[in-house]
């Protein structure tokens, strides 16, 4: 994920390429995570995955070709290779949180949720610090700068290699049975779109806003802030490191308070953590934004994923949370390919004011709607 933007960049590409870039991928995200939750309940989530992770991995390794194949391919690879690697990701994601709810019991769900984000947080930082060290290495082998991209290429390539060795536990896992028996089963009802449709709005507008720093903090580290690799992977994984722990305390916010509370207060963070990475430009509100943002995230995720999952019936969850992640990739698009075109107009500081705007949008719009539900419920 860090070496990726840094490599598209050093092969001469601007904000606005890499606006496209990002959102290619949300775009195919956003396309195929309803036909992935459909293939999941048609063939099994762990051959779905199995595939899934096969194709990622092709994705992976077609975007280092990107300086070997005729110039008029050049400008297109790098589109190719993400929807690709997205199409992977997305049959592996989508199907994942199905599954884990489908093998847990509401009495344990969110522990394992929580341990689910924390080991992914603790993948992507060893994978950060690596890839932030991996380029400097590479440059010294192949006694070229760091602003050329054959030592990102290297360490791109690189990176494929613990993704194949992920394939021997995937390859291993037994079928999930339905192991939540022992919850009350209930009748098949309709698809709850009266609650899901709500849902929906508020993961585009918190995607949106958190897309601003996802998409661009990593550029704007690098061309607005001149940092180097080395130093955008230490932020990156200092934040990382303390994401590994934020999910644990999630069950414990959402046993204190609820799970929809977790929602409201880590997305309106997300607007606060926003706020110095659009005002002041120095690499500390940077990174401190960062790490916030990544901190916040790493919380809300479980929380949301439990919520999400609790709101339908089981026959249901495969479809809804394809609809949310088809929401997911709608925000993060819209705002990746947008975002471009703002920071090669004006700025990266107008982009960062309105991830700021539409945070806390998203956070009052939540509010709102636990409130109505909240009154309805008392009602009944």
């Amino acid at each position: 994920m860090l070496l990726k933007v840094l490599y598209v960049l050093r092969l001469g590409h601007g904000p606005t390429y890499i606006g496209w870039f990002g959102a290619a991928g949300s775009i195919t995200y956003m396309s195929m995570s309803l036909p992935s939750g459909a293939l999941g309940s048609r063939f099994g989530t762990r051959k779905v995955m199995l595939v899934g992770a096969v194709i990622m991995l092709a994705g992976m390794a077609l975007l280092p070709l990107t300086e070997f194949v005729p110039i008029r391919a050049q400008n297109g690879l790098p589109v190719v290779s993400e929807v690709i690697t997205t199409i992977g990701w997305c049959l592996v994601s989508v199907n994942l949180v199905p599954g884990l709810t489908t093998a847990t019991t509401a009495r344990n769900r969110g522990r394992a949720f929580a341990l689910y984000s924390a080991f992914t947080s603790l993948g992507m930082l060893v994978g950060t610090l690596v890839g932030g060290l991996l380029p400097g290495l590479f440059g010294q082998t192949l006694s070229q700068t760091l602003d050329m991209p054959g030592p990102y290429r290297l360490a791109l390539w690189t990176s494929t290699i613990p993704g194949l060795v992920a394939l021997i536990p995937l390859g291993l896992l037994r079928p999930i049975g339905q192991v939540a028996i022992r919850e009350q089963t209930k009748a098949r009802g309709p698809f709850p779109f009266v609650s899901m449709v709500p849902m929906i709005v508020y993961v585009i507008l918190r995607h949106s806003g958190w897309a601003t720093c996802q998409a661009f903090c990593t550029p704007y580290m690098d061309v607005g802030l001149h940092l180097s690799a080395s130093a955008i992977g230490l932020i990156t994984s200092v934040g990382m490191l303390l994401a590994i722990l934020a999910p644990l305390i999630t069950p414990r916010l959402a046993a204190r308070y609820s799970n929809g509370w977790t929602l409201t207060m880590s997305t309106l963070g997300i607007s606060i953590s926003l706020l110095p990475l659009a005002l002041i430009p120095h690499w500390a509100a940077a990174g401190l934004a960062r790490l916030s943002i990544l901190v916040l995230s790493a919380i809300w995720l479980p929380a949301f994923q439990v919520f999400q999952m609790d709101m339908v019936d089981s026959e249901w969850r495969s479809l809804a949370y394809g609809a949310v992640s088809m929401a997911m990739g709608l925000g993060f698009g819209t705002t990746s390919l947008a975002g471009g075109y703002i920071i090669a107009a004006v700025g990266y500081r107008p982009l960062f004011l309105l991830g700021v705007g539409l945070s806390l949008a998203g956070a009052a719009f939540l509010w709102v709607m636990l409130r109505r539900r909240a009154g309805g419920l008392k009602r009944l």
